[in-house]
């Protein structure tokens, strides 16, 4: 039997001066600690130098040994334990031998175990020469005058000498004297020493063995082949080459690429990182499980549960916090006998790519209006109206329905809308596409015609009916309108004593001309426009309340031009080609010229455009018309949006949006264009131009 160390024990809850009396009182180095909650079990053990920098700092007090660091690499053996036992235990630092009652009664160190093996001599020296074959390095045991008392068969190898040759050496003889001596009579353990001889080159470790009193006995030396150990060498070195080659390998690729074990152990990553997508360095993550951070959000531990789970190929997209839009991509990597052995997770910033396939959405959505619209004209090829409605907006596109549907008819019709909306080009349209295409369409503005002679011009005189008459009378607009459409712009203007005559021809379908004693009768299909609110002008009594219900038999609504900003790119290149011809001129209109007219709120409407346009086209030195010369003309119509302050609590989405209206308004004052601001904030151009449109429609209207 192994002769046993005494084990000093001591409580868990007992102070640090406790122990330090303890040990103060036994020398042996080892002090063993108990718990009473497990019937004095042995917990651990604490070595004397671990509390030593406690005692160095002093106050200890009130320091417990439960505060100390308590090394638990211990087992337990039984004291009738066979000596097999204790070797099969004997990678343990401390071995704690027990009796019947799981009382400890000592404690045994490896270098115990190993001096019984080597010293005892009922255990047999082929036992011994069994162990010391069956470690893949040179072994010898001495005693304290060098002689070689035990070896193993690879020593034999390593120094090419037979087991007489080998028995007739002191080691000093092999090795080096002088360090022999240092192990022997100072005690010191040698590593890593080069010995090169004629006939062996080695790699020797030098240790000394101690009895259980601390006495040196002898010695083991462990040798290793320098040769293989160069080979080795070599082979870590193209192992360490071949890292570096593949980190560049990971590290110049596109994707982020990061390796896990099985298990979801972060082991490597490549040098590229995805900026503002991981929270923390990746550093500190190697060597941590990924799905042990799930409850912090981290999109992995869904990942790689799933590639874990369903042994393929995973691919998954996520927004990180900071907006970018990554793709991940996981793929399990099989050993030979088809084993999860590694996981390996590419990712990649598709932010970009996002972005281009939403603005590639939207351009298809574009097209295919713009390709409904050219479907649209080739319907409406065969009239000139084409010409003069050029739209692509819903808004006019149901007016345009509304007057194919009621062109058929003549009925009185009444165009209503802002000045300038083009209210005359539309009633041309109802005449083109009625059955009155090819009889007269006469124009009358009520507003440009004095009162004393819009009489006289509406329904003609005979001859000598007033002074300054033509001798052979004039017919009027509404006879030479016989059989076609008379439209009458500015219904509004129209003098109340003239409003009674004009109910009496859409009643009676005659009238009296001046100075005439019969009727004539016609056949005229009235129109009339107006920008005034007609029912408000009834109230106040201006304007007759038969007639108004007369007129408004077919009422349309024309819309403004800042209703429907779609229009306003194709009308802009409509007028320019008009100009360009008129004035034999070769302009062009720049995209962030016409980013800057379709977010103008154009208060003057259609009128105004083509005005700007032909402008322009008159006085732009160059071919090509940018936003910087476009700018001054439509600035004074502009007034900057003050900063809005938050003095007290809106709601939230409230708040984001006046931010947002800010941002826009200062990056238009900024850039001036809609192109460079939508750059500047990150969106796309036509979100800009859309929101920005918003914003001066909300001004307009004092919001």
């Amino acid at each position: 039997m192994i002769d046993v160390r005494t084990a000093n024990t001591i409580s868990i809850n007992s102070s640090i001066s406790d122990i330090w009396e303890m040990m103060s009182k036994y020398t042996d180095p080892f002090i063993f600690i108990t718990d009473p909650l497990e019937n004095e079990g042995i917990i651990g053990y604490i070595h004397s130098k671990d509390i030593m920098p406690l005692l160095r700092k002093g106050n200890i007090e009130n320091l417990h040994v439960s505060e100390l660091p308590i090394q638990t690499n211990i087992i337990k053996v039984s004291k009738n334990a066979d000596v097999l036992d204790f070797f099969k235990v004997f990678g343990e630092d401390v071995v704690v031998i027990v009796g019947e009652t799981n009382r400890i009664e000592g404690y045994l160190q490896r270098e115990d175990v190993l001096y019984y093996l080597l010293t005892s001599k009922s255990s047999g020296t082929d036992w011994i020469r069994s162990l010391l074959n069956s470690i893949p390095m040179g072994i010898i045991i001495t005693d304290t005058y060098g002689r070689i008392e035990n070896f193993s068969d690879e020593v034999l190898r390593m120094l090419k000498m037979s087991s007489e040759e080998l028995r007739e050496k002191q080691v000093g003889e092999l090795l080096d004297q002088e360090s022999y001596l240092k192990v022997i009579e100072h005690g010191e353990t040698i590593l890593n020493y080069i010995i090169i001889k004629d006939e062996y080159s080695v790699l020797a470790d030098l240790g000394p063995i101690r009895n259980k009193k601390g006495i040196v006995t002898g010695s083991i030396v462990v040798l290793q082949d320098l040769p293989y150990i160069e080979k080795m060498a070599m082979e870590l070195e193209y192992v360490k080459n071949l890292n570096v080659d593949l980190q560049a390998i990971l590290s110049s690729t596109y994707d982020e690429i990061i390796v896990l074990s099985k298990k979801g152990t972060l082991l490597r990553y490549s040098g590229r990182l995805i900026n503002d997508f991981w929270e923390t360095d990746k550093e500190q993550l190697i060597g941590i499980n990924l799905m042990e951070l799930e409850h912090e959000g981290t999109f992995f531990s869904s990942i790689v549960r799933k590639v874990i789970e369903k042994k393929r190929k995973v691919t998954v997209t996520q927004e990180s916090r900071s907006g970018k839009n990554v793709l991940t991509v996981g793929n399990p990597v099989f050993n030979q006998n088809g084993e999860l052995e590694r996981i390996v997770i590419a990712l990649r910033d598709i932010t970009e790519t996002v972005l281009l396939k939403e603005e590639l959405r939207t351009a298809k959505k574009e097209s295919e209006k713009y390709k409904k619209e050219l479907e649209h004209f080739k319907d409406w090829s065969n009239l000139n109206i084409n010409k003069k409605i050029i739209y692509r907006s819903d808004k006019i596109e149901n007016v345009m329905k509304y007057i194919k549907k009621i062109s058929n008819v003549s009925s009185t019709v009444l165009l209503t809308g802002e000045s300038g909306v083009g209210k005359e080009v539309f009633s041309r349209a109802i005449h083109e596409l009625g059955p009155r295409s090819n009889k007269p369409f006469i124009k009358v503005n009520c507003g440009a015609i004095p009162e004393n002679l819009l009489e006289s011009e509406l329904f003609g005189y005979e001859k000598g009916a007033f002074t300054g008459a033509n001798a052979n009378g004039k017919p009027g607009y509404f006879k030479l309108a016989n059989k076609g459409i008379l439209f009458l712009d500015e219904i509004g203007e129209l003098p109340l004593n003239l409003q009674v005559k004009l109910l009496r021809v859409l009643q009676e379908r005659e009238f009296m001309p001046i100075g005439g004693t019969q009727p004539i009768d016609v056949d005229v299909q009235i129109i009339t426009a107006t920008n005034k609110d007609l029912e408000e002008m009834v109230e106040r009594k201006e304007f007759r309340e038969d007639l108004f219900y007369r007129l408004n038999v077919i009422p349309i609504h024309i819309p403004s031009l800042r209703e429907r900003p779609e229009d306003i790119p194709l009308l802009c290149l409509h007028f320019l080609q008009n100009f360009n011809h008129k004035y034999n001129r070769n302009n062009q209109l720049s995209q962030d010229a016409l980013d800057l007219l379709e977010s103008y709120s154009w208060p003057g409407n259609v009128r105004e455009l083509q005005n700007i346009i032909e402008r322009l086209s008159v006085t732009n030195d160059n071919e090509l018309i940018d936003s910087e010369q476009i700018l001054p003309i439509i600035k004074k119509g502009k007034k900057s949006t003050g900063n809005k302050e938050i003095n007290k609590i809106i709601p939230l989405k409230q708040a984001i949006n006046n931010v947002e209206e800010r941002l826009i308004i200062l990056a238009m004052e900024e850039y001036q264009t809609t192109t460079e601001a939508a750059k500047a904030l990150g969106v796309s151009q036509s979100t800009i131009s859309r929101k920005y449109s918003e914003l001066i429609k909300k001004k307009e209207r004092g919001e």
